[in-house]
This record gives structure tokens, sequence and C-alpha cells, in this order.
């Protein structure tokens, strides 16, 4: 008898622990809608519901480096010449790309940078290369990363420079579940679906001020940004970002495609996220300057627009 309960007690202390890991819970949300200056998702609408805070964990996976020589990120001179709210959707509609969804694999490394340099191909080429580049090769084949488990924004960049990615419908997504799968390439270079092209960048940079990113955002298409999330980012649902929660859940890379002033005269940045339309601003968000390091990694490459006809090994 004593083992029968004391089985009973395990398995409800094992029942209690697992519900306990539960970041989103009603209770909370109600907790965190009363200091939070962004409007918050209800429990019932909730994409995250039900997930511990290990698979929370996975719809990230930025590493970073903290010993690599970054420059100090400062806001720098603002050009007169920038609007004082832009967003790139305005001014190249037609190099817009959908919202993805890495679902539950840490790839927005791969997601932020092949979807800056889509992005980026359509724009310095006037609509004329207008094609979604794939996560999914950066994912399986850069071996300076780790596939599901993150990977870092400088060697993501490094790879596209040095060996380019295939477009999405050469090589589509398929690590949603956590599997990286092997690089396909190693056997040949064939598609799933259209020819085998590598897109690249001549080269790529970080932007070491504000103005700088703004600057190149407008002139140029979006960056890539990384930053730090807390648990109550996974509950915005609109507004401008800014941190009400200590529970650090890891590093995030979005791409940043423009900016903004509040009613309040806050600055902030227009993302694009990597979790769906149904988290978000359909799908984006806006974030305050400076909250959570977002400034301390922007990054982006410059189209090799006159080398995509055919990859050469």
């Amino acid at each position: 008898m004593k083992v029968y309960f004391g089985l009973i007690l395990i398995t409800l202390a094992v029942f209690a622990s697992a519900n306990s890991d539960h970041v989103i819970t009603r209770e909370k949300l109600e907790s965190l809608k009363a200091v939070a200056k962004f409007d918050v998702i209800d429990y019932e609408n909730h994409p995250f519901k039900g997930l511990t805070q290990e698979e929370l964990v996975q719809k990230l996976g930025l590493m970073r480096d903290y010993n690599a020589n970054l420059k100090p990120v400062v806001y720098g001179n603002p050009s007169n010449d920038l609007p004082k709210n832009f967003n790139y959707q305005q001014k190249w509609p037609e190099c817009f790309h959908p919202i993805r969804d890495q679902k539950q694999c840490g790839s927005c490394w791969a997601f932020a940078a092949s979807e800056v340099l889509s992005d980026r191909f359509c724009i310095a080429t006037n609509g004329k290369t207008n094609v979604v580049l794939s996560p999914q090769d950066l994912v399986s084949c850069d071996t300076s990363d780790y596939g599901c488990n993150g990977g870092y924004v400088d060697k993501s960049w490094d790879y596209i420079r040095d060996t380019g990615i295939v477009s999405d419908e050469c090589l589509p997504y398929t690590s949603g579940s956590g599997n990286r799968w092997t690089c396909p390439f190693k056997r040949s270079k064939t598609c799933k679906n259209g020819e085998f092209r590598k897109y690249k960048v001549d080269s790529h940079q970080q932007y070491s001020t504000i103005s700088d990113a703004k600057e190149t955002i407008f002139n140029e298409g979006p960056v890539e940004a990384a930053f730090e999330v807390y648990d109550d980012f996974m509950s915005y649902r609109g507004g401008v970002y800014r941190r009400t929660s200590n529970n650090l859940l890891g590093g995030h890379a979005v791409k940043a495609v423009g900016w903004g002033v509040d009613t309040d005269g806050t600055e902030y940045w227009v993302v694009a996220n990597s979790w769906n339309t149904v988290w978000g601003e359909k799908g984006f968000f806006r974030i305050a300057f400076g909250e959570c390091g977002f400034e301390d990694s922007l990054w982006a490459g410059k189209p090799q627009v006159n080398a995509i006809d055919r990859f050469l090994a």
C-alpha cells in the first residue's frame, strides 16, 4: 500500500512540475496585462499556450560570441533626409515577401539572413531577381553554425558570402520539427524543383550606429537584427514592445524593415518575425530603440547581382 501511494505522489509531483513549466498561463497573462505597455495576446488566442519554456526556446536560436570584436553601437548623426516613419513595403512593395514560420527549430538566424538577402536581391535588381531564398540551405549545409541548435549572425553571412544559398523552391524548409537533415548538395548539385543556383553577397558588415542602419534600410533594404528575448515577448500582440520580464529565454534574429515614432515620442523599429502571422501584428512587431540589445548586431550584405546565373563550384 505504501508503494502504491508513493507512486501516486510521484506521479502527481511529475504532473505538477510539467504544468509549472508552462510559461503561458491565464494567471501570468493577466499579470502581464497589468504592467505591460504593449498589447498582450489573450489566452484563448495564444499560439504558444501549452508550451514549456524549453519548447519556447526552440523558437529562438541565436548564438552570441561575447568575445567577438563587435563595434559599440551608438545613435550616430541622424539624417534630415530620412522620413520620421518608414517601412520598406511602402518603397518596394514588389519586393515584400510573406512572413514565414521556423516552427520548433532554433533556426531564426537562418530565416533572418535568408529573408534579408531575398529582399535585397529584389531591391538591387529592381524586381528582376525576386526569389524567396532557402533558410534550409543554411540549416543543413552551413557547418560553422548548428542547425536547429542555433547559429551566429556573422558566421551565417560568411557562409552566404563564400558559398551562397539556393532558392526555397530548390531546397524547401523541412526542419520545423527540429531535425537539421543532411546537406543534399554533398551528393549532387540538384534541386527539389527548379535549377540549381547559389545567391551570394560580395561583402557583409555590422552597422555600428542606428543612423547607419536606418540609412541602409532606406537605400538598400532590410537588415538582420539580433536581440535578447524575455518570456513576456512571446505574448506580444501589438504596440511598441518594452521589456517587463526578467526571465531571459535566449537570443533571437529577425529582419528589421523600418522605423517610426510612437505617440509618446518613443522611437521604434518595425520588424518581421518568423513565427507565422498568428503572432504579433500579423507576424510583425515594433520594439523601442535600445530595448533588449536590439542594435548590438545589425547586419546585412551587398547582393552579388552579377554572379547569380549559375553556381560554379
